[in-house]
């Protein structure tokens, strides 16, 4: 259970509450948006941000309430989203930092492709850009470090590497995350709802597919 008296920051219109356990924050947040009382809830790595119409309930009412209204929350369960394969290609094109990546991590490009494909990876959030997804393993992945100098294009679908955790850009966007491959995915939708592919605690794996694969999943796409 959350300790909900401690590590509770207010402000004029908004409340973080800070929570260390990633699956509780998953489970909370349809809770605290059913519960209809918050203009918005946005969960963190290891928080909840809550914002609530200060003209009609004060900060701390508003703090009383999202105190019971976590602790009440906690008690349901909420199964995991279904678990997800997603395509990825490690061609050189798609790949600009394998060769630095596998260096930090004791690899060979052809072992660090299979060991890649065995993590077991799980949504922790979705955020940065819309349908921006952060993948956290338990697994031991090294120290792979942000590039020194970030890029001013980073092309949608690319996939990052940093530390216990991967990244998949939505849209193009500049970034530092080295990049060691890209899906075809459409990672983000806006005419299906949810519009996100990706939902948070969703278990993740990938699988390899080649390049002619990855042109054509591409060009079959809306």
């Amino acid at each position: 259970m959350t300790d909900v008296t401690a590590d509770l920051h207010v402000c004029d219109d908004w409340i973080s509450c800070k929570i260390k356990d990633l699956p509780h924050i998953h489970a909370l947040v349809p809770f605290l948006l059913k519960a209809g009382t918050w203009l918005e809830v946005v969960p963190g790595l290891d928080s909840i941000t809550v914002q609530f119409d200060s003209a009609r309930i004060s900060v701390k009412e508003a703090a009383s309430v999202l105190r019971e209204q976590i602790s009440t929350g906690q008690e349901t369960a909420i199964s995991a989203p279904p678990a997800i394969e997603l395509p990825i290609c490690y061609d050189p094109e798609f790949a600009p930092d394998i060769h630095g990546v596998v260096s930090q991590t004791g690899h060979s490009v052809e072992s660090f492709v299979a060991w890649h494909q065995g993590l077991d990876f799980s949504v922790s959030m979705l955020g940065f850009l819309p349908g921006f997804a952060y993948l956290r393993s338990t697994q031991d992945m090294g120290d792979v470090q942000r590039l020194e100098q970030p890029r001013q294009h980073v092309a949608a679908g690319s996939v990052g590497m940093i530390g216990n955790q991967n990244c998949l850009y939505s849209f193009s966007s500049p970034g530092g995350w080295p990049i060691i491959g890209r899906t075809p995915a459409l990672l983000f939708d806006p005419g299906k709802t949810p519009p996100n592919l990706l939902q948070p605690d969703q278990p993740v794996r990938f699988r390899q597919i080649g390049r002619e694969q990855y042109d054509d999943l591409v060009a079959g796409l809306p």
